[in-house]
């Protein structure tokens, strides 16, 4: 049973540009207002790195740089260990490569093969802030979010130190849309820290694995998300951040529950 508080968020994905924005509309204040994902482009990054950055990089690197400047500038400095957490990696570079080995004479640029790999959003982030801690990179198809989540929630206790975790999927292209039909681009970021600060947005207590059979994941947009666009969201996995994420946005000990490998990860969130 682990408990950890979360100092800052990051977010992007469509009609959420990032949780500034996003808090009103998952609170039901204001109207969700669907619009397309801008095209990420991390400022954090040098311009050399940021032209070969691949989408699932500049994602991922977008919404962990939103949640470390929405922390607190002095984070950048301080260096948080990193989790970063993707279902399928970055599926358009993937299907570059297969195309380029299905020609007559196969040709695959170095730099492609590179950016292929799962770990390369953490790559791109070692370079663009000098990290000098631990970055662990895992996928659980579509129970990213949840280990993700339990692999830095446990970091953050085990280390007593600042864990970053980042969840990222981008959408699919063709031929693999077909196989994988991710139609929405989709990061979030938490700043986890084993203490409240002054910053802290909520507590996230009883971290706790529910062993036994797993009830249908809620995948559940509480009313704020209209109905036509549900399909859309849900086909992405790291939108199952968002239940988290609509509970931090009016934390009153609320019990998220997310699908783990054929088991429940359950989370309390509660007000600091």
């Amino acid at each position: 049973m682990l408990s950890v508080y979360v100092d800052s968020i990051g977010l992007l994905a469509p009609g959420l540009s990032d949780w500034e924005q996003a808090q009103p509309v998952l609170r039901r204040e204001v109207p969700y207002v669907w619009d397309a994902v801008p095209s990420a482009a991390p400022a954090i990054l040098a311009p050399a790195e940021r032209r070969r950055c691949i989408a699932t990089a500049r994602l991922a690197l977008t919404v962990a740089h939103q949640a470390l400047q929405a922390g607190a500038p002095a984070d950048l400095a301080a260096q948080p260990a990193c989790v970063f957490a993707s279902s399928d990696g970055d599926s358009q570079v993937i299907a570059q490569i297969m195309e380029s080995l299905a020609q007559d004479t196969p040709d695959v640029s170095p730099i492609r093969f590179a950016n292929s790999v799962h770990n390369a959003p953490a790559g791109y982030w070692s370079i663009a802030t000098g990290l000098m801690q631990g970055a662990t990179c895992l996928s659980a198809y579509d129970d990213s979010f949840a280990a993700g989540l339990l692999e830095a929630a446990t970091q953050v206790a085990d280390e007593d130190m600042a864990c970053l975790l980042t969840v990222s999927d981008v959408c699919f292209q063709p031929p693999f849309f077909d196989l994988r039909p991710i139609a929405i681009d989709c990061g979030a970021a938490l700043l986890l820290r084993p203490e409240s600060s002054t910053r802290s947005l909520a507590r996230l207590a009883r971290l706790d694995i529910v062993l036994g059979e797993s009830r249908p994941a809620p995948h559940v947009f509480p009313a704020w998300l209209p109905a036509q666009y549900v399909e859309k969201f849900v086909s992405n996995p790291a939108v199952r951040a968002l239940s988290l994420l609509t509970a931090l946005a009016a934390p009153a000990g609320q019990i998220v529950e997310l699908d783990y490998l054929g088991q429940t990860l359950s989370v309390r969130v509660s007000a600091c």
